[in-house]
């Protein structure tokens, strides 16, 4: 597997004063992190006005403080950045709050301060797992969205709406002789058929899990963390 252009080089791409590019790999990684932002704030007990209010402020400071520019690979993951990013407005959010009761006050860290200690954590904080479970599942539908795209395109009208439910996270599947029924095909061609596009689907991740990953070696180790906290979800 070729290693795809990781969420670091999209950052170093950003960097890049007025290109076009830069603006382009940007944009790209707030999408990638709007859903487990969301998640994240929701689950923290936030109203949905809230949630909006908070994620916008989130990306606002990301992109105008340019805070991604001083992302140090060297410190951890990427997401570990964001996370420290977001609860650094969430907690800036209350600090306001605290102080308009007290009459005034000062607001303590400046985002400069939390962009260079910020670091990997010695052992995920309960924070840590909801964020990174979020990211997981963001990353299970982005798969399952790329493997469609690429079947669809390929394969009889109708089949992916059956195939599709032999693939992880699609819950119970039917038996392999009512699916083979619904498809009319015979029962051989129907596992070979399912054996291929879990094999899509584990190289698909495989190819996002690496570009959310700073060099080949840790993928596996991504791809055990990841599984263990959606196993944790259930």
């Amino acid at each position: 597997m070729s290693f795809p252009t990781t969420q670091w080089t999209l950052v170093a791409q950003a960097s890049l004063n007025g290109d076009t590019q830069a603006r382009q790999a940007l944009d790209l990684l707030c999408r990638h992190y709007h859903p487990p932002v969301k998640a994240f704030l929701r689950s923290r007990g936030y109203a949905v006005e809230e949630v909006e209010d908070f994620t916008q402020e989130f990306f606002n400071e990301l992109l105008l403080s340019r805070a991604w520019q001083r992302a140090d690979r060297a410190k951890g993951r990427f997401r570990s950045f964001i996370l420290a990013i977001l609860m650094h407005v969430v907690n800036r959010q209350k600090a306001r709050a605290q102080a308009f009761k007290r009459g005034g006050g000062q607001l303590a860290l400046s985002l400069d301060e939390i962009t260079e200690t910020a670091r990997e954590p010695a052992s995920p904080s309960p924070e840590t797992v909801v964020f990174d479970r979020e990211w997981a599942v963001e990353l299970m539908r982005g798969t399952l969205a790329s493997v469609e795209e690429h079947h669809l395109k390929r394969s009889p009208p109708g089949h992916w709406e059956t195939l599709r439910k032999f693939l992880p996270g699609a819950g119970k599947p039917p038996a392999y002789e009512e699916a083979a029924a619904t498809l009319g095909v015979e029962l051989d061609a129907l596992k070979s058929s399912i054996f291929r596009l879990r094999g899509q689907f584990r190289d698909e991740l495989r190819r996002k899990v690496a570009a959310t990953v700073g060099s080949p070696h840790e993928v596996d180790t991504e791809l055990a963390y990841l599984h263990a906290v959606l196993i944790a979800r259930r």
